[in-house]
């Protein structure tokens, strides 16, 4: 087999954990705006005749670009034309092909590949200069690379592939390298996460994000390996590069020694024998060690991770995001798809309950129609219940499928985004009306539904005692509610840093919305990521939340890790936490309470 790039010496890359597990195998790098060409080893004998084939395609597009020029002088004039002048200068800047020709040597893959890797580098540092005029040129230099790409392609390739791009030896190392890999990108959207292909991809890494972003979120619910917020990452990398994904420690580790492989095989191997070990209490009741019945629910993304819901030991779905099903095709499916899809699930979780948190588009979430013009503040914008009730009819019908499914087994119905009483109030009209015409067109639905809302942003919080009379329950999102409390955009790598869950007034606003709840009647979930960290959950607990609702990967951690706590340790650890004045002392009380209870979760 050919070597297509040459060995380097070992590098380790850091950034944020934000999915646990370890990945190792090759690099694959998505950049943005432009699909990568395909990409084949060459011979070193041949490196002369891809770029004489590189030659040709650059001359080609430079007679392209120039007719075009004239098209539009003569349509638009010569000011209008000028744009192309910096097309052609770009393709024949002597730094970039000097990194073209320097790369093709080193690499020793196709030359498509090679060009595009250089220009796609080039583009990375030109999108992080301070200059917006520069900045925007980027797309003009996307449009000269794509007609160089489809210039080899169409225009300049004549004779067949080299021998080494359709060989069975070559079509044997794609499968080697090219099936599963290690993807690398400057960013991830929720949208691009819940797309991947899981038999494909074996973890991810990217240069922005936080680990409360969706798309984190997303890939802990995968079982994904993944880590964001690692600098410069796409310049950095290299395609088909050996690594070691760890999303443990937030590292990611570029050509791997030997004994560097040798040391991540044997923690791989502890780690699985951890899990089953935790796996193996799933049916032990999740209480605490004086006796607090804490239930513990999974947040669910996909229909099929309801197969491994019972297998956790998980006491039903705490939050089933519906946006994913919603949005995930080209178009909304109907009421009649969406009864058999909740249906599915309710029967799936039996005798326990699922809750579905209605459509909760926008934000960094899926997006649920095109705009006339971006928001230029989408999370203070139009998302969550704000969309639902701009759309009756949508709303109305997934209300109903709802209603519809609830007759196959116990189900709860919950509202996002909700920062006042009024729009409870519509909210609860809607479903009575919903209600009333299922009863009147002789459709059963379940009569014991549970109603409840969303606590995410400060308003609602300080309202709890006006919301708990019109709710069954409280579900506090804890991502939400701590960047709307703060001011922190979580998706934002400026600022990511600052997302801190443990700020006092986040904490205040919790202890807040669950009193309220407590003196009404109304029990409170915590079903935000930070029910899933092992180093909050004292704190939660202390505060009174009577669930938790997390990943279902992280099912048997957090029944570990509640399995031996004390109560009344955690009501100290709160008590002490709301007389805190910064976050790290908030953090620092749960941590020392968690680490003394259950060490070997943090080994």
């Amino acid at each position: 087999m050919i070597q297509s790039t040459k060995l380097l010496a070992e590098q380790r890359l850091e950034g944020i954990p934000v999915s646990p597990g370890i990945a190792v195998g090759h690099l694959h790098i998505q950049a943005r705006g432009v699909m990568a060409p395909e990409h084949y080893a060459i011979h070193p004998s041949e490196v002369e005749a891809e770029w004489e084939r590189f030659e040709k395609a650059l001359r080609l597009t430079e007679e392209q670009l120039e007719s075009l020029k004239v098209r539009v002088a003569t349509a638009s004039g010569e000011k209008e034309a000028a744009i192309f002048d910096a097309h052609i200068l770009f393709l024949a800047d002597k730094a970039l092909l000097k990194n073209v020709r320097m790369e093709l040597e080193k690499r020793l893959q196709n030359i498509e590949s090679v060009f595009y890797a250089v220009v796609q580098n080039f583009l990375e540092s030109l999108r992080r200069v301070d200059d917006p005029y520069l900045r925007s040129r980027t797309s003009d230099m996307e449009d000269v690379m794509v007609r160089v790409l489809e210039n080899l392609k169409t225009g300049v390739l004549q004779q067949p592939l080299p021998q080494h791009a359709g060989s069975g030896e070559a079509e044997e190392e794609d499968d080697e390298d090219g099936a599963t890999h290690i993807l690398i990108a400057y960013d991830l959207t929720p949208s691009d996460t819940a797309a991947m292909d899981r038999e494909r991809i074996l973890g991810f890494a990217t240069e922005t994000g936080s680990d409360v972003s969706h798309t984190a979120i997303l890939a802990r619910s995968l079982g994904l390996p993944a880590i964001v917020g690692i600098s410069r990452l796409v310049l950095d990398t290299t395609e088909r590069q050996e690594a070691i994904l760890d999303g443990y420690r937030g590292r990611l580790i570029l050509n791997p020694t030997e004994e560097t492989k040798h040391e991540y095989s044997r923690l791989q191997i502890e780690k699985e024998k951890a899990y089953k070990t935790l796996e193996a209490m799933r049916d032990l009741p999740t209480e605490t060690k004086d006796g607090r019945h804490i239930r513990l629910a999974a947040n669910v993304e996909f229909a099929h991770e309801c197969e491994n819901i019972k297998a956790s030991g998980a006491e039903g779905v705490g939050l089933y995001r519906t946006e994913f099903f919603l949005l995930g095709e080209k178009k909304l499916p109907d009421e009649e798809a969406q009864t058999r899809h909740y249906t599915n699930l309710i029967k799936g979780c039996a005798p326990h309950e699922v809750v579905f948190r209605t459509l909760d588009a926008g934000g960094d979430k899926l997006p649920f129609e095109m705009l006339d013009e971006p928001e230029s503040n989408p999370f203070l914008g139009w998302r969550g219940i704000r969309v639902s009730l701009s759309r009756p009819a949508i709303f109305k019908e997934q209300l109903r499928a709802i209603l519809r499914a609830s007759a196959a087994g116990s189900c709860g119905i919950m509202f996002p985004m909700i920062s006042g009483v009024t729009e409870v109030i519509r909210v609860r009209e809607l479903f009575e009306e919903c209600k009333k015409e299922l009863r009147d067109e002789g459709v059963p639905y379940g009569d014991d539904i549970r109603v409840g809302v969303m606590i995410e942003v400060p308003s609602a919080a300080m309202i709890a005692d006006v919301l708990a009379e019109q709710v069954d329950f409280f579900s506090i999102g804890t991502n939400d509610l701590t960047q709307y409390t703060i001011a922190v955009d979580r998706v934002n790598a400026r600022v990511a840093r600052m997302f801190r869950p443990t700020h006092p007034g986040v904490i205040r606003l919790i202890d807040m919305t669950i009193s309220a709840g407590e003196r009404h009647g109304v029990p409170t979930s915590i079903c935000g990521e930070m029910a899933g960290d092992i180093t909050m959950l004292p704190l939660l607990i202390g505060l009174g939340a009577r669930e938790v609702s997390v990943g279902v990967h992280m099912v048997p951690i957090i029944r570990y890790a509640i399995r031996h706590l004390h109560y009344w340790e955690c009501k100290d650890v709160a008590r002490q936490a709301l007389q805190a004045h910064d976050s790290m002392t908030v953090r620092a009380l749960s941590e020392a309470l968690a680490r003394r209870s259950y060490p070997k979760l943090f080994n």
